[in-house]
């Protein structure tokens, strides 16, 4: 029994020492850390690139090159137009966006029809199989259209109210 103590004492402390003996009380880890972080700053690539700051354009004595940007582009291309092809342009714009709205509305109006017809129709059929399962199944696909035509209605709508002149008031 006291064999076993023994070694086990022995193992506890060989296993707390062992780190202590490891370090070499010479160098501090921090000493390696630093070492490794300056070689590896002497290893990088130096920047090519100056950063240019307003006291160096003050002592430049060349003369100012300005790139065309998009802005100056775009503005040179607003300027080539003359007013009246603006307006000619304008009304061709409010013309299909007005043929757009009453193509929507004939088609909203025509879907209305087929659906009150649809309608009609389930009400009229005696069967009550054929009834479930067709004309509800057109009712459904008719109301769909119907409601996808409509946004479209709203939307044409919306482009032609955008294309309208503001109106005058009145004196």
């Amino acid at each position: 029994m006291r064999k076993a103590i023994t070694i086990a004492t022995l193992c506890v402390a060989a296993c707390f020492s062992t780190p202590v003996f490891a370090q070499d009380p010479s160098k501090k880890p921090t000493e390696d850390l630093v070492k490794a972080a300056q070689d590896s700053k002497s290893k990088r690539k130096k920047s090519s690139t100056k950063v240019i700051t307003n006291k160096d354009v003050k002592r430049a004595k060349g003369k100012l090159i300005v790139l065309d940007t998009p802005a100056a582009k775009k503005t040179e291309k607003t300027a080539a137009t003359s007013s009246l092809q603006k307006q000619d342009a304008t009304l061709r714009e409010r013309r299909e966006a007005k043929d757009r709205l009453d193509s929507a509305q004939k088609k909203v109006d025509g879907l209305q029809k087929e659906l009150d017809a649809v309608e009609q129709s389930y009400y009229r059929e005696n069967d009550p199989n054929y009834r479930d399962n067709v004309i509800q199944t057109r009712f459904a696909q008719t109301k769909r259209q119907l409601d996808d035509s409509r946004q479209d209605l709203a939307n044409a709508r919306d482009a032609l109210h955008k294309l309208e002149p503001p109106a005058q008031p009145q004196k």
